[in-house]
């Protein structure tokens, strides 16, 4: 008998193989939003409670960091120190198996010690996506949040892009083996956009969502780089907040799918039934906006109060799915990754170069060579 795998086999085993891997690894998957239909409900901007957690997540990493409760020296060289710094980060603040830590404890209101953020939660059959009979997930499963900051209106899974895809594509561009530019950052974030980030599992490639992405790598080079760093060292070699992080710094107008319009594909396969879907849903988006418009004018006050009264106070509307079977959730997941994995040749450069953890930091051996600015403590402010 012959026991020799034949090609076939070995495919299954690889296919297999990275599902193993990928059901196993800890990942932000960020959800779609529907900016279009409560367009009309206005919302308060919460870039002040944003920045506020985005500044609450550093001290307690420098926290963390800095040995004894003061006066100790912290010796380490500056590239082990931004190492552990970001090891540090990666525990504390970027965990959450389904969801990034900003768009679960918007969406819950479930987070400890989180500020109360004005956000429209709609359940997926009142979406767009609903009405089109357009993919399973978005019409069927979660719907993020819809948030405004710095002005701009927007889903609260750009937030999740922001923050835990922003850190992953940050720490790939801090490799020395990988050797990545911030183009190639660019170019692998719309790989991932159109493979199974985006279009594969859901018809929607989201450029804004790449745009949140790299506006994320930014804030993390930020934090020890450029000009005004975040963070320096003290006489005594620990790490001090130099300044607060604005959000403001980094949300575009083209966090707005409004502003950067989604591409949909209802099939993988270009068929005529895939046009008419697509074309049906957009018909929808355009009826949607109309309406909008239409009723921002008519609304009396008193009755646009009480609706968006009724839909500030939504929760999130939790399926099994997503809150009983995250661990099958991401077999699943994982699946879908090793078949495009084998059939993709652009996605498995992807994967090749991110590995099955990107959210973690890596090696130190593998860090690219780091200058924190050292300034007395006199500099070092709030």
């Amino acid at each position: 008998m012959n026991s020799k795998p034949t090609r076939s086999h070995s495919l299954l085993y690889a296919m297999l193989l990275a599902t193993v891997l990928y059901a196993a690894t800890p990942a932000s998957e960020a959800s779609e939003s529907d900016p279009w239909t409560y367009a009309y409900i206005p919302l308060a901007d919460s870039a002040p409670q944003v920045s506020g957690r985005l500044a609450l997540a550093l001290e307690s990493v420098i926290a963390a960091v800095n040995p004894g409760n003061g006066g100790e020296r912290l010796d380490a060289d500056d590239r082990s120190v931004e190492f552990r710094f970001f090891a540090e980060f990666q525990q504390r603040n970027i965990r959450e198996l389904a969801w990034g830590m900003f768009e679960r404890c918007i969406g819950t209101r479930s987070c400890d010690g989180w500020p109360e953020i004005e956000r429209i939660q709609m359940t997926p059959e009142e979406s767009v996506y609903h009405a089109a009979d357009w993919r399973y997930i978005p019409s069927r499963l979660h719907l993020a949040s819809i948030v405004k900051v710095c002005g701009v209106r927007m889903g609260a899974d750009k937030l999740s892009h922001f923050f835990d895809d922003g850190f992953h594509y940050f720490n790939a561009l801090r490799s020395r083996r990988k050797n990545l530019e911030p183009e190639d950052i660019r170019r692998l974030s719309m790989t991932f956009e159109r493979t199974y980030m985006g279009t594969r599992m859901t018809g929607i490639l989201s450029r804004a969502d790449i745009e949140a992405n790299l506006t994320g790598v930014r804030f993390y080079s930020d934090i020890f780089g450029g000009e005004t760093p975040m963070i320096g060292r003290g006489p005594d070699g620990r790490l001090v907040l130099l300044r607060k992080p604005d959000i403001c710094d980094y949300v575009t107008p083209q966090y707005d799918e409004r502003v950067l319009p989604n591409q949909f594909t209802y099939s993988m396969i270009d068929t005529e039934r895939a046009e008419t879907h697509a074309r049906a849903l957009l018909d929808i988006i355009a009826a949607r906006e109309a309406r909008a418009s239409r009723l921002s004018r008519e609304l009396d006050p008193a009755d646009l109060a009480l609706i968006k009264t009724a839909l500030l106070s939504r929760r999130i509307p939790m399926t099994h799915w997503q809150s009983d079977f995250p661990k099958l959730r991401m077999l699943t997941y994982g699946m879908g990754m090793a078949s495009q994995w084998l059939v993709d040749a652009d996605f498995r450069e992807v994967s090749n170069i991110f590995g099955f953890n990107p959210l973690k930091p890596g090696k130190l051996a593998d860090r690219k060579p780091v200058r924190i600015k050292h300034v007395g403590l006199a500099y070092a402010g709030g």
